[in-house]
């Protein structure tokens, strides 16, 4: 598992774009139907991607400010559109 970590450079910084981003899109615009679970999945992704915002603008270096805006800016987006689809 240490090899596939030094292999590919994961760091923690991009685990929200490897896992939340695509199950939000895939929430959001999937044919799912919005049932209690796919719900609860939708509002753990946007409490996520608000706490890694969080704690990355607290950061020292540009990159994970930089990361910090773009995981807030995507908590917003994702709370919106959730909330345009529950209205309509």
């Amino acid at each position: 598992m240490k090899n596939f970590f030094e292999k590919w450079k994961l760091d923690a910084l991009y685990i929200p774009l490897i896992i939340v981003y695509p199950a939000g899109l895939w929430l959001l615009f999937g044919d799912t139907e919005w049932h209690a679970t796919t719900l609860t999945l939708y509002i753990l992704c946007i409490i996520f991607l608000s706490f890694s915002g969080f704690t990355e603008t607290n950061g020292d270096s540009a990159k994970e400010i930089i990361f910090g805006y773009i995981y807030l800016i995507g908590a917003v987006f994702f709370a919106a559109a959730g909330l345009w689809m529950w209205i309509i």
